[in-house]
């Protein structure tokens, strides 16, 4: 058997594709008087450099385009003329219109690779972030932190939360796999495992610390607005509880995990405004909304990263840092990438305050 044939590079080991069976092929010489410009072998799990995002050609390569975007191509369509030529067409509200190869929308594509929209998740996470990094004491005047003002949220509105990111990714795992993973990355059955076990806990110990009451000398106790007897409580509240816990940890996809959550959230008893939240979630939130942020800065305001040698990085090349941090910091870390924001917003010379009087105008 023949060994396989590899083409590495010297210095840092990459290893550059070649076709899987030999072809006869016209060779190009390349010296520094070639008159070629800059020349970018392919590297095995990387993308040469590109100097340009061109405009492309097709019309689904252009709505596919549109989608990877985070634009909405609901009503979206491809048409083909008689000449045979490719149009995009919009069907919104009963109007049939045509875009135009000059349409806004697709020289954004091609200056830049990237369309801002403001309904995009991640542009309303950012604004969500920075009012959260900004706000202040009204006593104090001083910033009460990231942590304190997800405190403040109080502690029910990480389920109504949880189920509001459930439902998104139950609608996009299969038609838009890439920004599910992105989402999935923080919000998964791990999380919402641990929330489920956390609540009981707490539930546990609210439930201990109720007054006792007595209807003919039987001892029982006021749960979620019903008289329940001390006795039965292992079978009517916590019982019920494990069983669906144990669905939760069944759930194969996001569809099973939504309707595994919602049933756990349907048997539980709403908690005491101030009880602390589960601290997965906090990491979950923190990081999701770290992530989205950064991501934003860098394809919309032409923020960049400095990696962890000092180098800057381009655009292309700040998201895939970014994507590095966020798969090694995605197990209870995602804390770790609010530190990564602060120190892009430094890098860059941002100042949060000044970026929200810039958007108020």
């Amino acid at each position: 058997m023949k060994p396989k044939t590899k083409v590495m590079c010297p210095q840092c080991g990459a290893e550059f594709a070649i076709a899987d069976k030999e072809k006869t092929m016209v060779a190009t010489i390349i010296g520094k008087d070639s008159g070629l410009g800059m020349v970018y072998p392919t590297v095995i799990g990387q993308d040469a450099p590109t100097q340009k995002t061109k405009l492309p050609k097709t019309a689904k390569e252009r709505i596919d385009a549109l989608r990877v975007a985070g634009v909405n191509v609901s009503n979206l369509f491809a048409m083909q003329g008689a000449n045979g030529n490719e149009c995009v067409a919009s069907n919104k509200d009963g109007q049939l219109t045509i875009l135009e190869d000059d349409d806004p929308i697709f020289k954004m594509i091609v200056s830049q690779g990237d369309v801002p929209n403001r309904r995009l998740f991640r542009r309303w996470v950012m604004a969500q972030m920075f009012h959260m990094m900004t706000c202040t004491d009204y006593h104090l005047g001083e910033p009460l932190g990231v942590t304190k003002m997800i405190h403040r949220l109080g502690y029910e509105y990480q389920w109504k939360m949880l189920f509001r990111e459930l439902h998104a990714q139950k609608a996009m795992e299969e038609r838009d796999y890439e920004n599910f993973a992105d989402r999935n990355r923080w919000f998964n059955t791990e999380v919402v495992l641990a929330m489920a076990k956390d609540y009981v806990k707490k539930l546990q110990k609210h439930i201990e610390s109720l007054r006792v009451k007595k209807c003919k000398g039987v001892h029982y106790k006021k749960i979620g607005g019903n008289n329940i007897f001390e006795v039965d409580i292992e079978a009517k509240i916590y019982r019920p509880l494990y069983a669906e816990i144990y669905n939760i940890q069944q759930a194969k996809n996001s569809i099973q995990l939504y309707n595994a959550a919602k049933k756990f959230n349907d048997r539980r008893i709403k908690m005491p405004y101030d009880t602390p939240q589960c601290k997965e979630w906090v990491n979950a939130y923190k990081g999701t909304g770290a992530f989205f942020t950064i991501q934003n800065l860098v394809r919309f305001h032409n923020c960049i990263v400095i990696n962890d040698e000092g180098k800057r990085l381009n655009k292309q090349q700040s998201l895939a840092f970014l994507l590095s941090k966020a798969e090694a910091y995605k197990h209870g870390e995602g804390w770790r990438l609010l530190a990564l924001l602060k120190k892009i917003l430094d890098d860059n010379n941002i100042d949060i305050k000044k970026k929200i009087a810039e958007w108020r105008k």
